[in-house]
Formats: structure tokens, sequence, C-alpha cells
């Protein structure tokens, strides 16, 4: 028999938030401009948080965290490069700054 205080009998209708990547507005754009500040070298750290957060998949933050350790590769073993590589380091950096002020767009709405 069902109790009306009972969590189990009513679970269905409770609404749990989605997690949330950041707390504040300004939190978004300041998230944004850590891959820009640093050259890309700490693209993955807004990534890494919003996975510990349940925001992203762990692929996500896997795929950033190789994208910048591939960054750090090249600038400490300096090869000789083609004109190309700057321009993927440019995507890489505007990829990440779009992907973070995106983290938090798709709110669902509590009906």
């Amino acid at each position: 028999m069902s109790v009306h205080g009972d969590p189990a009998s009513n679970a269905h209708l409770t609404y749990t938030q989605r997690p949330r990547m950041f707390r504040e507005p300004w939190q978004r754009y300041a998230w944004a401009a850590l891959p820009l500040v640093s050259l890309s070298v700490l693209a993955f750290v807004p990534f890494v948080v919003a996975w510990r957060r349940g925001v992203v998949p762990a692929w996500v933050a896997a795929t950033y965290f190789t994208g910048s350790a591939i960054v750090v590769g090249f600038a400490v073993v300096k090869p000789n490069v083609n004109a190309l590589f700057p321009i993927v380091v440019w995507a890489f950096i505007i990829t990440a700054i779009v992907h973070v002020l995106r983290l938090d767009s798709n709110k669902r709405q509590a009906k």
C-alpha cells in the first residue's frame, strides 16, 4: 500500500534539474576566455570541469585534453610546420570558445 509521502510512489512526478556548468551569468564569459588567454594550452580545463559536473560526456573532455596536449607538444618540440598549423590551432581555440559559450544554452524548461 502506497503512503502519500512515499518517494517511490510519486518519483515519476518529480523534476530533476539538469546539471549546470555556470552558476552565474558572468561565469560563461570568464570560462570562455580561458582557451584564448592561454592560447589553447588550457582549453581542456572548462571541459574537465563540465565533465565532473555531469554537463558533458567524458569523451568531450578527453578530446579537448588531447588537442591541448598536441599544442603543448608542438610548442615544446618546435617542429618545422607548414602554414596550416597556425590555422588549425586558431580553429581549435575558436571551437573551444564557442563550445564553452554553448555549454548551458539548451536548458530544459520545467512544466
